[in-house]
């Protein structure tokens, strides 16, 4: 029997996977690695799992994820280049405009000077914790700013983080399009956009194939070294399909079988 370790945090254990671990251990072994309790000893270093998978995005999961990979031949999905280009927005969108995939404006910007686009929206620079997007949004009859409320915060709140914003393009677009990326498969949905709908899920539907994006997802994997991702597009008043968000850590749960999809998946990727 296989055996698979998973890298997580106590936010993704307690909500997210629960479906996933109970087939998977019905297929194959089980170490969790939790960030919150994890207490590596050096000089009992010993992995003997045949692949791992990565359920989380902090600093110590990073870590963890690059030890392994440096030490070990055991396969990691994602890796910790795919997890780290993927947190960070500004290096996630320059990688992604380089290798010619279509991504909303961007620029990062001191605060205080705007970007030298009329409609965006601020998000936050490194998305690596659990959170609700709460917008603020400034509208008129030409044109419209929103902000993240944390993207703020980590600006100007108690704990600042950064003294720079992270601004993109708004795209007005009737649908976003989640397309989820796993191996060689996508699969293919459209919600209302969570300025029209906050509840995402309520308005998602499966779709039919668009190649379009399939070609885009397939290209984005490649350039971020992912294996199981979710990328969010926006289609623009001129029908051309933005990627303006890039996923490492996926709900699968929003895909008919993704849970038992992605297990299948590690266990196909396992190393022989």
């Amino acid at each position: 029997m296989k055996k698979v370790g998973i890298i997580i945090d106590n936010y993704h254990l307690n909500y997210k996977v629960s479906e996933f671990l109970e087939y998977l251990r019905s297929v194959a072994g089980v170490n969790l690695y939790i960030e919150e309790s994890y207490l590596l000893n050096s000089s009992e270093l010993h992995f003997d799992e045949d692949i791992f998978f990565i359920k989380a995005k902090g600093t110590l999961v990073l870590a963890l994820a690059k030890l392994i990979e440096e030490q070990t031949s055991i396969p990691v999905i994602n890796p910790y280049k795919a997890v780290w280009l993927s947190v960070n927005r500004f290096l996630n969108s320059t990688c992604l405009k380089k290798a010619g995939i279509p991504v909303p404006d961007f620029s990062l910007n001191p605060e205080g000077f705007l970007p030298p686009f009329n409609d965006f929206i601020i998000k936050n620079i490194i998305d690596q914790k659990n959170y609700k997007f709460t917008p603020i949004t400034n509208q008129n009859n030409t044109h419209i700013k929103v902000a993240d409320e944390r993207a703020l915060e980590e600006v100007d709140g108690i704990d600042t983080k950064y003294n720079y914003l992270y601004y993109q393009r708004f795209i007005r677009s009737e649908w976003e399009y989640k397309i989820y990326g796993i191996g060689e498969n996508v699969y293919f949905y459209k919600q209302l956009p969570i300025l029209i709908n906050p509840n995402k899920t309520e308005s998602r539907q499966e779709i039919k194939e668009i190649p379009e994006l399939k070609e885009y997802c397939f290209k984005a994997m490649e350039v971020m070294d992912l294996k199981v991702t979710s990328l969010d597009f926006l289609k623009s008043s001129d029908d051309q399909f933005f990627l303006s968000d890039i996923n490492c850590t996926p709900n699968f749960n929003y895909m008919k079988d993704g849970h038992k999809i992605v297990a299948d998946f590690l266990l196909e990727q396992a190393k022989k």
